[in-house]
């Protein structure tokens, strides 16, 4: 979504930096990740730490890279499709749904997300996604779901 000099007339500079985060993201790329954050930015999955050690709230790089670091180590994607990012006044929305299988348990999950980002000066100053913390739990330890799979 970037023309030759930068973002097009339609493209907010938030959601360049969105785009920038999700390509860093889907390589898994540690140090692009954490170099489009703030120094005080604040990063919240929500859930239990003490069973899924990626969530919870984190501030700053080196608390984003503990949850990114148990994330990665945890989780193996498997399909990812993001819809129509939407922004206003720096926050982004972003729509999707993944499927991912969950380590030790070897379990996969098919679930919806919105990713919220709040950007300013072209860094990420908050971070949340809201998604099925419940669903994912189970299958990170392995405990069959009574919901239906969506």
């Amino acid at each position: 979504m970037t023309g030759e000099n930068g973002p097009t007339a339609m493209t907010s500079q938030a959601i360049v930096t969105v785009e920038a985060y999700l390509d860093a993201f889907g390589a898994r790329d540690m140090e692009h990740i954490l170099s489009l954050f703030s120094p005080d930015a604040t990063w919240t999955i929500p859930g239990d730490p003490a069973l899924t050690a990626w969530a919870g709230s984190r501030t700053g790089p080196e608390g984003i890279r503990q949850s990114l670091s148990a994330l990665f180590a945890a989780v193996e994607p498997l399909a990812f499709e993001l819809g129509t990012m939407v922004e206003a006044d720096g926050r982004v929305l972003a729509p999707g749904r993944y499927t991912s299988r969950f380590h030790p348990s070897g379990q996969a999950l098919n679930s919806e997300m919105i990713m919220r980002f709040t950007v300013t000066d072209g860094l990420i100053m908050d971070y949340r996604v809201f998604e099925d913390s419940l669903g994912i739990t189970r299958a990170h330890l392995g405990e069959q779901s009574s919901a239906t799979p969506t």
